[in-house]
């Protein structure tokens, strides 16, 4: 039971913000909307696999490619922000 509330909480998180994204225009405001989905929702599904599973292999590995993402992602969506402001013209290369 605790598995399905973590991948539904994880799923409802990913699902809006890509619903969200979708409707917004702005590339820098779309931005913001992979935050939710790298730090709460895919560490949810994660944690939901980890309690379906139990510990094993297979758990070590997702949870060491859910760590990864969740300390990646914030770095890659900022150089991912300074490549399109210095296409834009708001910083300098």
């Amino acid at each position: 039971m605790i598995a399905w509330v973590l991948l539904a909480a994880g799923t409802l998180v990913v699902v809006a913000s890509s619903v969200a994204a979708v409707l917004v225009r702005d590339f820098y405001r779309r931005l913001h909307f992979l935050t939710p989905v790298t730090s709460i929702g895919a560490p949810l599904i994660g944690l939901a696999l980890a309690v379906e599973n139990g510990w094993g292999l297979t758990t070590a590995i997702v949870l060491l490619t859910v760590a990864l993402l969740a300390f990646t992602a914030p770095v890659l969506t900022a150089a991912v922000g300074r490549v399109g402001a210095q296409r834009d013209g708001i910083v300098d290369s």
